[in-house]
């Protein structure tokens, strides 16, 4: 397989989601909006962009990175995301 860029990866690549996964994040989402909770519907679509980013199309990620640092530092700073998301939220205002 010859290497890729970032770019071309993109331009040619087709992801797959699942449409309960896509169903369920409109229910959640709106479900959030309606109640006026904002900020977790923030955190529930960025929770659901990293799943199907990362961990539902890992394998398309690792072929065309490799085991590159590049993804390890995806990884963590998504993860670090949420982890400083959740902790704004047990902030009083």
């Amino acid at each position: 397989m010859e290497p890729t860029t970032f770019s071309s990866f993109l331009n040619s690549s087709e992801f797959s989601i699942p449409l309960g996964q896509v169903i369920l994040f409109v229910v959640v989402s709106s479900i959030c909006l309606m109640l006026g909770r904002h900020k977790l519907g923030l955190l529930v679509s960025f929770c659901f962009a990293f799943y199907w980013g990362f961990v539902f199309n890992r394998e398309t990620l690792v072929d065309m990175l490799g085991h590159s640092t590049g993804l390890y530092i995806y990884a963590f700073c998504g993860l670090a995301m949420i982890g400083l998301a959740l902790i704004s939220f047990s902030q009083e205002r």
